[in-house]
């Protein structure tokens, strides 16, 4: 399968959740004859913009040729129809590699834009790589995920056993699991303590 094909698919499975979920709603309303609270719109009241509001959900993305699974929770999501774009609030991203939890993405807000094929997480990222473990903080982060590049802005901060760093910026590749510090870089080693292994 084509990484062109499989953007259709994750798009296209993308769409289907967010009917089915609607259907879910309306025949839930049908079934209790009540109407909804405020916060629980499924369309929004008025506006230009075509949009679906969910409240509480999960987006899937299977990235096979890398053994993939990347399964981003929210409290929160709105579904522009006509840009192809979902915005997330309070979103919780867990990549797994070959069934084991490797990365943890959070973030107040995280945008998904089907046509681009990115997501972009904003206003304080939190990145915990579970393998080197280490602990990222900064500002914004987008991937591309058909690419697997990441660039992430604002002041940087990793944390990790032995290491401590700070960088303007970082960029990277979920493909080749890597990432590098850009800008002004500082740097400090923890040493270890005694009967700790190094």
């Amino acid at each position: 399968m084509t990484e062109l094909n499989q953007e259709r698919w994750v798009l296209l499975g993308f769409a289907f959740l967010l009917v089915l979920l609607l259907i879910a709603w309306w025949v839930a309303l049908s079934l209790k004859g009540e109407q909804p609270e405020h916060h629980h719109h499924t369309f929004q009241p008025e506006g230009k913009t075509t949009g679906i509001q969910i409240s509480g959900g999960q987006l899937v993305a299977e990235i096979p040729e890398r053994k993939e699974r990347w399964v981003l929770q929210f409290a929160s999501s709105h579904y522009d129809t006509d840009k192809k774009v979902a915005t997330t609030k309070d979103g919780f991203c867990q990549v797994t590699r070959d069934g084991k939890v490797v990365t943890v993405f959070r973030a107040p807000t995280i945008i998904v834009r089907f046509k681009d094929r990115e997501m972009e997480m904003r206003d304080g990222v939190t990145i915990v790589a579970m393998l080197p473990r280490l602990k990222v903080n900064l500002e914004a982060l987008r991937w591309r995920w058909e690419s697997g590049e990441l660039v992430g802005t604002g002041k940087v901060k990793i944390e990790g056993e032995r290491i401590r760093a700070v960088a303007d910026r970082l960029e990277g590749d979920t493909t080749l699991q890597r990432i590098s510090l850009i800008g002004s870089i500082r740097t400090s080693v923890i040493e270890a303590k005694s009967g700790e292994r190094k």
